[in-house]
């Protein structure tokens, strides 16, 4: 940004370049994650072929654990974004630097805390989770290491918020993607030289204070004006993230129970093969997951800048052009998911899935489907102050999840589990719904003929499309017995259904040349 907070605030900033901006965020959003999941896809063979199979488990479950001190976190991590952009648009310097004293004096607390225990229960913990061998002497440093990453990330993550605050989640983006790489690199060569996990633990640490040392340096010149003295903020201040992070908490806890009860429901009823199968369906439909949410960390920090200014208009265009973009990546996916679920597991796996498998994942892409269109809608209402509508919606949710998975399950299995996905998924999407237009209909009031309407032509001529080539055959589908056979028929289902899908966007109005115009080139900064 080209001001410091505290400087009178520019009420008319180009529309334009803020689009430009969000799809630089939006494109470097997909480098980092891209990089992260290459990063992930090389280094797991060499952590089996180093450290074995056991290896694996231990890095996995000490990173678990050390993510468990996120579950304190009350939610002001992501409650940063709402009151840094607030502050940065209107120029106010002291509300800025007490958002960041209340919330890195709550998260220096809380790893203080986190660390005490580690050391008075963390070798007794162990004990029980690492057997005697090679790898229990392994095990105390790999625990510290992987704790002191999370925590310093955690204690920094101000930084973050005041990036995400200013518009910059491109920045955000490069940073965490040249980490990503990185991290691979050395971990790898820390493999190679011998030093085995322990050495990969290091070098995250390491990358991680990187990471942040360099965040640090770039919020500082975005803000000039900002300073970082934990614990020295207003009442007012301590009380603002408190109430709004406890709401996003418990949206996030109900989310972790809904994502993690289905599958301990079919361990304990129908029995693991089950569970496996829908793991199986819940991974094929998690590409919807990793597509739609693109564009959203770009959502909930520009709309807490145009809250602040006041532009409502703004808001408006900002919810409608979220959601048709989220709907125009998402609707696609799930057709694909519905035409030809057998032949992706295939294609994936490299042999037949389970029975269940794809039901599950044509039920769980419709659930996830829903729960995407409605994305930019709760992270607009975060923006605007409004969290406990998304709070409601996803505890209500949650409870049917669970309630209906539990029912179902020694009954429908995996099927029935994903249904009741859907089940939950549809519910949180109609009091999300109902709830935006109650309290906030100037921004919401014919969002779905707006912004909705295209994309689902689109996606509907799309899904048709896609199912032509059976449609037509004149002998019935063969038993896909590979990977090779899978691809050869996913080929010209895909491509019609992407074909079609473009064609129809044009011409519904899901795509427009406006929204082109973003991915020119700027002549200057936003």
């Amino acid at each position: 940004m080209s001001r410091s907070p505290g400087a009178a605030p520019e009420r008319q900033a180009p529309a334009a370049g803020e689009r430009r901006s969000a799809v630089r965020g939006v494109a470097w959003t997909g480098v980092e994650s891209a990089a992260g999941a290459l990063v992930g896809f090389l280094l797991t063979p060499l952590v089996v072929r180093v450290a074995g199979i056991e290896g694996l488990g231990l890095w996995g479950a000490c990173w678990s654990l050390a993510h468990a001190a996120g579950v304190l976190d009350l939610g002001i991590g992501p409650s940063y974004a709402r009151f840094t952009s607030r502050a940065i648009a209107t120029g106010d310097a002291e509300g800025l630097n007490g958002t960041v004293a209340a919330g890195t004096g709550f998260h220096l607390g809380l790893a203080c805390l986190v660390a005490g225990a580690a050391l008075l229960a963390g070798p007794r913990g162990l004990h029980f989770l690492v057997p005697p061998g090679p790898l229990s002497s392994q095990a105390p440093r790999l625990l510290a290491c992987t704790l002191a990453t999370v925590l310093l990330r955690m204690i920094l993550s101000a930084y973050r918020g005041v990036i995400a605050g200013a518009q910059r989640i491109d920045l955000l983006g490069r940073i965490g993607a040249g980490a990503s790489l990185l991290e691979g690199g050395l971990s790898a060569a820390c493999l190679f030289a011998g030093w085995g996990l322990p050495g990969m633990a290091m070098s995250s640490l390491f990358c991680a204070a990187l990471a942040s040392a360099a965040e640090g340096v770039t919020a500082h010149r975005l803000c000039p004006r900002l300073r970082v003295r934990p614990f020295l903020a207003r009442r007012q201040d301590w009380k603002e993230m408190l109430s709004f992070g406890l709401r996003l908490q418990a949206t996030r806890a109900a989310e972790i129970l809904a994502a993690r009860a289905p599958n301990v429901a079919l361990a304990l009823g129908p029995g693991l093969a089950v569970a496996g199968a829908y793991d199986l369906g819940a991974r094929v439909a998690g590409a919807l997951q990793i597509v739609g949410t693109l564009p959203l960390p770009v959502v909930q920090p520009l709309a807490g800048r145009l809250e602040a200014l006041g532009d409502r208009d703004r808001l408006r265009l900002l919810a409608d052009r979220a959601t048709r973009y989220v709907a125009l990546m998402v609707l696609p996916c799930a057709a694909l998911v519905l035409v030809d679920a057998p032949a992706l597991l295939v294609a994936w796996a490299g042999r037949a899935a389970p029975a269940g498998a794809s039901a599950s994942a044509r039920l769980l892409a419709l659930a996830l489907a829903v729960s995407l269109l409605v994305s930019p809608t709760r992270l607009l209402l975060r923006g605007v102050g409004r969290p406990g509508i998304e709070t409601t919606a996803s505890c209500l949710g949650s409870l049917l999840h669970l309630s209906l998975a539990i029912a179902l399950a020694p009954f429908l299995g995996a099927a029935g589990v994903a249904g009741a996905a859907l089940a939950a998924a549809i519910l949180a999407a109609g009091i999300v719904a109902a709830g935006a237009l109650r309290w906030e209909r100037d921004l919401f009031g014919g969002l779905l003929r707006r912004s909705l309407a295209g994309p689902l032509i689109a996606g509907a001529a799309g899904l048709i499309a896609g199912l032509a080539p059976r449609l037509f055959a004149t002998a019935p589908a063969a038993v896909l017995s590979g990977r090779a056979e899978a691809l050869v028929r996913l080929l010209p289902e895909a491509s019609a259904l992407l074909a079609f899908t473009t064609l129809v966007a044009f011409l519904a109005g899901g795509v427009r040349w406006d929204d082109l115009a973003a991915l020119r080139p700027s002549g200057g900064a936003p």
